[in-house]
């Protein structure tokens, strides 16, 4: 419910001349404030005692309040409401903060512009704060961070092309912010492992910590995990102090980080050195690695025997085989698994995975066209996984043997995704339209089905609302529009395949697991602090030359192991 402002009963037309008087401001529900319409023009506001008068002298307490105010009727004459009245002037700093906090970072920035208070109280108030790390932050920070004194979560990014902020400027931030709990650090190359502990000490409350493109190594993450007992998630990508030539020793095994929840590691040379840091996380729950050097089968084996509590697991391009699959086994929590590009896992690792991840329910396979996952492999999560709800397949050759057991046997599946498969045809459309009952979304990509096995999903799947087929040269584009008529409720995504078009695209299949974008707040501030120089918020982008010196480094890695696996089973 919205109260508004009445208007002057003389004149319509007439609008205030301050913003202070806009209807944006007591547009408010009643969850913040319960409305009062009084009978006197000169009725006081009301206050509750849980409210302080004081204005500017501490930071406002934002706790949601409750007020009651009281409006003039529309029969007040003019007279007695002058046009440039504040009607904010007497409302708390704490009900204005909460009103900043339901507002988009645009917003508060327009409103920081009416007047002094609004500009103090909306920085008090802000949570969230995004900079570009640049060298000439550093003359900045203390007028920045006197404005935004409640900081928590923060994200520092630097253009791979400029001077970054260094250990001096990072030490100065970590002590006008005691009470941060979020930072992420993007390519801030001048910062070493010395930054990191002045960090880590400042920052004993530290929850979460997403590092990228910097030039510190192991030791500035193990002084973190030392100082910030607290810290729940760390992901650690791209770091320049982790090269294959320097490698940097590994996190010390004394360090037992009981806090940590999820670790994520990707693009890195000698990841494994922070193999101590996830098998001495007890309560450790998901894991990702993503592109790391190195045998990583005897790192699960470790894991399965010191965490058995993890429930998702994200492997992409990793030197990982059956035995690794194994030992995962030893997890009869897992949830989620990811196998994207490990060509050397096979039906027979799955087969052991399965028959003791009996709570498996999200499951995604990039069989990288390797035929080494296939029937049996799917055969046997239909048989020991039943709740499985979403099953995407890339580069697998599955058959109506194996689909339909899964179609039958799990019958809780409601996203199911294949691409590039060269089997999946007319004939495992068919069984997957009759059998899968509780499908919701379905998504083909690159395979050899026609409008004949397409026409199936006119009467199965009865709970399907979205379709999506791309690159499939059996269907057409009427065909698809006939789908659509024949199902009013049904969303049909359509992409006809061009005369050009190769191997399918599947990156688009599978979602960015890696992503930590809980951090980003994309407001820019340097303009309100004559900053528009050189601290404005730019993103920088990864560098060519460093993508091929790791897909070089580790892809060696994958082939040659792979191949002279392959050829002694032969």
């Amino acid at each position: 419910m919205t109260t508004h402002i009445p208007p002057s009963p003389t004149s319509h037309a007439q609008t205030p001349t301050n913003l202070l008087s806009s209807p944006l401001l007591v547009s408010l529900s009643f969850s913040h404030f319960a409305f009062s319409m009084g009978q006197a023009g000169s009725a006081p506001l009301t206050r509750f005692p849980s409210f302080s008068n004081r204005r500017f002298n501490s930071k406002p307490d934002l706790t949601t309040p409750t007020l009651a105010i009281s409006f003039p009727p529309p029969s007040i004459q003019s007279s007695t409401l002058p046009p440039d009245l504040d009607y904010t002037s007497e409302l708390p700093d704490e009900v204005l903060c909460v009103v900043f906090q339901l507002l988009t970072s645009s917003d508060r920035k327009r409103c920081s512009l009416v007047c002094r208070r609004w500009l103090l109280l909306e920085g008090m108030s802000r949570q969230r704060l995004a900079l570009n790390a640049q060298h000439s932050l550093s003359d900045s920070i203390p007028s920045l961070f006197d404005r935004f004194s409640s900081v928590s979560k923060l994200a520092l990014k630097c253009d791979r092309r400029s001077d970054s902020i260094g250990d001096e400027a990072l030490a100065l931030i970590a002590r006008r912010c005691p009470g941060l709990t979020r930072l992420k650090l993007r390519a801030c190359r001048a910062v070493t492992d010395a930054g990191m502990e002045v960090l880590a000490e400042s920052c004993p409350n530290l929850c979460k910590l997403s590092v990228g493109s910097c030039s510190f190594g192991s030791k500035g993450i193990e002084a973190v995990l030392r100082a910030c007992t607290r810290l729940e998630e760390l992901s650690i990508k791209r770091l320049r102090g982790l090269s294959d030539s320097n490698a940097s020793p590994p996190v010390s095994d004394e360090i037992v980080a009981r806090s940590l929840r999820a670790v994520c590691l990707k693009e890195l040379y000698n990841g494994q050195c922070f193999s101590t840091v996830i098998s001495n996380s007890p309560n450790l729950k998901v894991l990702k690695l993503f592109r790391c050097a190195g045998d990583w089968d005897p790192i699960l084996e470790d894991i399965s025997v010191k965490v058995l509590g993890v429930t998702e697991i994200h492997l992409e391009k990793l030197q990982v085989s059956d035995r690794g699959l194994m030992a995962l086994s030893a997890c009869p929590s897992l949830e989620v698994l990811h196998l994207v590009k490990t060509p050397e896992c096979t039906d027979v690792g799955l087969i052991v995975l399965a028959e003791k991840c009996n709570l498996l329910r999200k499951i995604h396979i990039d069989g990288w066209k390797t035929n080494r996952i296939g029937d049996q492999g799917l055969i046997a999560i239909a048989k020991r996984c039943p709740n499985l709800q979403e099953l995407v397949l890339i580069g697998v050759n599955p058959t109506a043997r194996s689909l339909e057991l899964v179609a039958t046997n799990c019958a809780n599946l409601e996203r199911l995704a294949l691409c590039g498969s060269e089997t999946f045809g007319d004939a495992e459309i068919s069984c997957i339209a009759a059998k899968c009952l509780a499908l919701k979304k379905l998504c083909i990509k690159g395979c050899p089905i026609s409008d004949l096995g397409m026409e199936a999903l006119a009467e199965g799947c009865p709970r399907l609302v979205k379709v999506k087929v791309k690159k499939c040269r059996g269907v057409t584009a009427e065909f698809a529009e006939w789908l659509r008529m024949s199902r009013g409720s049904l969303a049909v995504n359509f992409d006809a395949p061009g005369p050009t078009d190769g191997a399918p695209d599947v990156s688009e299949m599978v979602e960015n697991a890696g992503s930590d974008g809980d951090l980003d707040d994309r407001s820019v501030v340097g303009e309100q602090l004559g900053l528009s120089n050189g601290n404005a918020l730019n993103g920088g982008t990864r560098t060519s030359a460093w993508k091929t010196r790791v897909s070089i480094f580790v892809g060696r890695n994958f082939f040659v192991s792979a191949f002279r696996r392959l050829h002694g089973s032969q």
